[in-house]
């Protein structure tokens, strides 16, 4: 038997998983990275509620994309909704990426185009002839055979598939996203401080509030939402392929700081009484992507 760190009953050790702290899906790895005291039935909860507020971000998605972060499912697309012009043609839709984390095509809006007294009709390669012949109807044209619609069609020619390597990321973008980023990692830091100064932590003050928010927060519901302990956040344009966790005390209170991609860095109290703790402090925890 042993306790969650979560709901705080005991269970039997069967209903525990490894957890990462710092999440898979932001490239979480190895040993060192692991909870062992948070149970499943708390663990698919808070990813629900919790994870999901930082990992369904259109940036995080972008960046698991730029580092080809799997996770535990495939490499998700972060251009999924985004509708872009496909190269020098007037087609509007969105770039589409395989398993592997590869723009593998482009998938065109459906969509007439009207152009110097012509029409462009771009629809579902299944059953284009008769979808063609729906959209003539409702702007009053005459009916095409089949045949007709198929020697009508455009050959653009050679594919052109993009290589995207950098996004400038609008600044309002950046400030939501620290929003939702924050109750992901004060989990990840409240995970470390356990790990890293041991049990006694779970009755801590700061802790207990802590632990009281991540049990009630749904990014899904809450539209506004009150931090229970101080904290700092602050983007730089920066990357890199590392995550980083580092616990410390300053006036006799207990900080980890938290680096992600060498783009976000989240400081949070997590104690008020450094006093109380002598091992585990000055503990870095990193995972090179």
């Amino acid at each position: 038997m042993k306790q969650c760190i979560f709901c705080m009953n005991s269970k039997e050790d069967s209903e525990f998983n490894r957890e990462h702290i710092i999440l898979e899906a932001l490239g979480g790895k190895g040993d060192e990275d692991i909870c062992l005291n948070v149970c499943t039935s708390c663990n698919s909860s808070l990813g629900t509620r919790v994870d999901a507020s930082l990992l369904n971000q259109n940036i995080t998605k972008y960046m698991r994309y730029i580092f080809q972060i799997k996770g535990k499912n495939r490499i998700p697309n972060p251009f999924k909704g985004v509708e872009l012009t496909y190269a020098d043609t007037p087609f509007i839709g969105e770039l589409k990426v395989n398993k592997e984390g590869k723009i593998s095509g482009f998938r065109a809006k459906h969509k007439i185009y009207k152009s110097k007294g012509n029409i462009l009709i771009v629809g579902p390669r299944k059953g284009f002839p008769a979808y063609v012949n729906s959209q003539l109807k409702q702007i009053g044209f005459a009916q095409l055979t089949e045949a007709e619609i198929w020697k009508k069609r455009i050959d653009l020619g050679e594919a052109k598939v993009p290589h995207i390597e950098y996004i400038k990321i609008p600044e309002e973008m950046k400030e939501q996203y620290l929003t939702y980023a924050f109750p992901t990692m004060l989990k990840m830091a409240y995970e470390y401080c356990f790990v890293t100064l041991g049990e006694n932590y779970l009755n801590d003050s700061s802790a207990i509030r802590i632990r009281d928010f991540l049990m009630r927060f749904d990014y899904k519901k809450d539209v506004e939402y009150f931090a229970p302990t101080d904290a700092s956040l602050e983007w730089k344009d920066e990357q890199e392929r590392a995550v980083s966790l580092k616990i410390y005390v300053n006036n006799n209170k207990v900080f980890v700081t938290i680096v992600l991609w060498g783009m976000v860095t989240v400081t949070i109290c997590m104690s008020e009484t450094g006093q109380n703790y002598k091992e585990g402090l000055n503990s870095i925890l990193t995972v090179e992507i």
